[in-house]
């Protein structure tokens, strides 16, 4: 192993950050590490039933300083050459004219309100309205290649924090992307009005356009708040393609990493788009990142949607995934989260009751390993189960976190319809899986009114990869062969090709995707029997759709409007 030809990608996702060393010259990935973020895991600063879902950047700068000193102890120091990151998204904080988090600053280290808001942070949904009917009243209609603006998103946070907030109007100067921040810090950009921000984000959270104009103009955001157009004013265009070189480490993060300051830091982007280059994204391709929620995207071009409507369907950005390209991204705004909530459902009594029990005759530490191991061995006994079985003629919705795609409506509720008194944890297990499939299908069958033509469906993630009975689902459900990606760390290993194309190792990514990807081997093909099952049930989903919306209450107090 040569330390010359050594690139990292750091993927920051949701509880953890992942660094994949790369040995370019092998080529393989070498070395994985992984680190929590110590107040996200306690629980701090969020408030899940008020949607509200927050991250101290401490937790992201000693993540990654931990993660970075066992790389030295495994490789030594000062071995990597190039450095890419992608994060989640829309996860902005409030800046300073500096480009520093305000909870970074005096006075604002313990206010959620200056911290970094997850992707997964829903108290903007007001806002939210108020952007879509500001964006879509005005020409250019920016919503024209994005569609509904979601609560998710950067301009609808922004909104809400500066309307909610008085440490972000008074000290605020800007807010800046979490794939963005930390490529800035670690090179010393230290004015956020000349930050490199990457074309994935900027194109699918902040709209930026270049046929539409560039920037959502000023006067549109300013009738928002003032605050909108301010920001706009410091976000520095045309945004930087990911892949592109900005810089190198700067002394004290070299030293802070164990790093060489020659390093080269390259531009990244969201964590999805880095987890579909990693997979082999490309022409003809959907890749389908599942995890707690899901993100599918493909690539397409102007000429392809010429005439078409797609903002119901999907998002496109120019640059995104794939410099060259209009990036394609739809999804599910929960399928792990679905599982994740019927886990809770039926280990509370495990907790509430059981727990209790077992510790007036075992040591604490053995009833939390037996609780530990129960809640291990659950979805699996649950999937053996319903694999067995037919269907049992429950119907289920999948927006329990509401909808992204088709048709984005973050009031969107989940649904267990056509219950019996016979029905059991398997039959409702099935379901919810049934419907998480169907999620999925109402995006695939949406897809092919872009002119998408897709040949070819790529998983990615912890759920497809431990699942067996959800990847079969899934061939049925879309009618399609299906690879799962092998690859341990997928959007550590994209943002480790956006080093290495950086570095100059490759003179584009898809160059240095077909020497580092995996090749495609349809690992599930569809059964005639079970895509007529889908087909039928799908029709069931789309009429308890509606049902639904006809039937939707109002939002409860306490949650976002």
């Amino acid at each position: 192993m040569t330390q010359a030809s050594l690139v990292a990608g750091v993927d920051f996702g949701t509880d953890t950050v992942r660094v994949c060393v790369w040995d370019l010259a092998r080529p393989a990935c070498v070395l994985i590490v992984s680190r929590p973020y110590r107040r996200w895991a306690s629980g701090a600063f969020c408030v899940p039933e008020q949607h509200q879902f927050r991250q101290h950047p401490l937790d992201h700068l000693e993540a990654l300083e931990a993660a970075f000193a066992e790389v030295a102890s495994q490789l030594g120091d000062a071995a990597i050459t190039a450095l890419a990151i992608d994060a989640t998204g829309s996860t902005p904080a409030p800046t300073d004219e500096h480009g520093v988090p305000l909870a970074l600053l005096p006075g604002h280290e313990d206010d959620p309100d200056c911290m970094f808001w997850l992707w997964k942070d829903h108290t903007s949904s007001e806002a939210a309205e108020k952007v879509n009917l500001a964006l879509s009243s005005h020409e250019p209609d920016f919503t024209t290649y994005q569609g509904r603006y979601s609560s998710e998103w950067w301009w609808a946070k922004i909104l809400h924090g500066v309307t909610q907030s008085e440490a972000v109007r008074l000290d605020a100067k800007s807010w800046v992307e979490h794939s963005d921040w930390l490529a800035n810090l670690l090179v010393g950009a230290d004015d956020v009005r000349q930050f490199s921000r990457n074309s994935c984000a900027a194109g699918h959270k902040a709209l930026y356009n270049r046929r539409l104009g560039g920037m959502v103009p000023e006067a549109v955001l300013d009738d928002l708040h003032p605050h909108l157009a301010e920001v706009a004013r410091t976000f520095r265009t045309p945004p930087d393609p990911a892949g592109t070189p900005i810089g190198t480490l700067t002394v004290e993060w070299a030293d802070r990493l164990h790093l060489s300051p020659e390093t080269v830091v390259a531009v990244g982007s969201l964590d999805a788009h880095a987890g579909a280059v990693g997979a082999g994204i490309a022409p003809g391709t959907l890749v389908k990142v599942v995890g707690t929620s899901t993100v599918d995207m493909f690539l397409t071009d102007y000429a392809t949607i010429e005439g078409r409507d797609t903002r119901a369907i999907c998002g496109l950005a120019e640059d995104s995934i794939v410099p060259g390209h209009l990036g394609g991204e739809a999804g599910q705004a929960a399928f792990g989260d679905l599982f994740a909530w019927y886990t809770r459902v039926l280990t509370w009594p495990w907790e509430g009751v059981l727990r209790e029990q077992l510790a007036g005759a075992l040591p604490a530490s053995v009833v939390d390993g037996i609780l530990a191991a129960s809640r291990d061995a659950l979805l699996p006994a649950l999937e053996k189960e319903a694999s067995a079985r037919g269907p049992a003629g429950i119907v289920a919705l999948d927006w329990i976190n509401g909808r992204r795609y088709p048709d984005l409506d973050d009031q969107a509720r989940a649904a267990l319809l056509n219950l019996r008194i016979g029905h059991d944890a398997v039959d409702i297990y099935r379901a919810l899986m049934q419907a998480a499939i169907m999620g999925s299908k109402a995006i695939f069958a949406g897809l092919s009114q872009t002119g998408a033509e897709i040949r070819r469906v790529i998983l990615v993630g912890g759920v497809v990869r431990n699942s067996k009975l959800v990847c079969e689902a899934l061939a049925d459900g879309l009618g399609t062969e299906v690879m799962v990606s092998r690859v341990d760390e997928v959007c550590a290993t994209g943002a480790a090709i956006y080093a290495a194309v950086a570095a100059g190792a490759f003179n584009s990514i898809p160059a240095a995707q077909e020497a580092l990807c995996e090749p495609y081997r349809a690992d599930f093909t569809p059964s005639p029997v079970g895509m007529a099952e889908f087909d039928r049930t799908y029709q069931e989903y789309r009429r308890a759709g509606t049902w639904s919306a006809r039937h939707q209450p109002a939002p409860l107090l306490g949650e976002p409007g």
